[in-house]
């Protein structure tokens, strides 16, 4: 279940060389206290818990070390289930610590196997007679993806962290470029299949940035208030899948060769 090298996810956990290093970082009980830390995360920051109690708490204030180690009991059997304060400082020696690379592992491992997994089944759907229906379907469970994403809100209180941690910076930067790339390499796909080019001054890399962002801005809205306009289920339609298209209709260059504020001001009626 746990076969991925944390050595690059988990970085204030360190030892004098790399090998040893390595060792510790993916040892079975440091995958047990960050697991255990995903979970308080995922109670804290589910809806839930937020309908449940009324006062205003302060973000992380079920993140502690002691949760964290009596967490670890409730773990998967496939591993360590008992944590002791010594072990935990072995590892982090200050709690900040921890929760910075806490951060880097919920971003690392709560985001991106979703989006592998989803851009691999698009590639085909998108090949498809309906491409537009495709891009309605793709969109609509990345969104739902998004939007019951249990961490989303801890994200989210990340880019605050983010700002007095440079290391957790680089890792939210990196996690991004990442993901984007996971959609650069599938428009790149679908272009290259169908024969199309982009309109001079658009990169494939700018409409991955630009539905990544639009994603995240729509699933943010609804965690902060519950808009049914963003996503129909009973339609399985959205407004991302909407954004998508208008995106891909107007940076796909018609065989016009024009840019896009050519296009637009053609449309404005401003040019002939």
């Amino acid at each position: 279940m746990f076969d991925d090298d944390l050595t690059n996810v988990v970085l204030n956990v360190h030892r004098r060389g790399a090998e040893a290093t390595s060792r510790l970082a993916n040892h079975p009980l440091t995958r047990a206290y960050l697991e255990a830390g995903l979970r308080i995360l995922r109670r804290e920051f589910s809806p839930e818990a937020a309908g449940n109690d009324e006062r205003f708490q302060r973000p992380l204030a079920t993140l502690t070390r002691e949760t964290v180690i009596t967490e670890v009991a409730s773990g998967p059997p496939e591993l360590p289930r008992h944590g002791t304060v010594g072990s935990f400082r072995d590892r982090w020696t200050y709690f900040p610590d921890y929760v910075s690379d806490l951060a880097r592992y919920v971003l690392r491992t709560d985001r991106m196997p979703w989006d592998a997994r989803l851009a691999e089944q698009a590639e085909a759907a998108l090949d498809g007679d309906d491409f537009a229906g495709a891009v309605h379907e793709v969109a609509f469970r990345r969104m739902t993806i998004a939007i019951r994403s249990t961490t989303l809100r801890f994200r989210y209180s990340a880019i605050a962290l983010a700002l007095h941690d440079g290391q957790l910076y680089q890792a939210m930067a990196a996690v991004y470029d990442d993901v984007t790339g996971i959609w650069e390499r599938l428009l790149t796909s679908v272009l290259s299949a169908r024969g199309l080019s982009l309109r001079p001054g658009v990169t494939v890399r700018d409409l991955a940035v630009l539905l990544t962002a639009v994603n995240e801005g729509l699933a943010f809205r609804v965690a902060s208030v519950p808009d049914h306009a963003v996503l129909d289920e009973s339609a399985r339609r959205g407004l991302l899948g909407t954004a998508a298209l208008a995106l891909f209709t107007g940076s796909v260059d018609t065989g016009d060769g024009a840019a896009l504020e050519e296009v637009a001001n053609r449309i404005a009626g401003l040019t002939p």
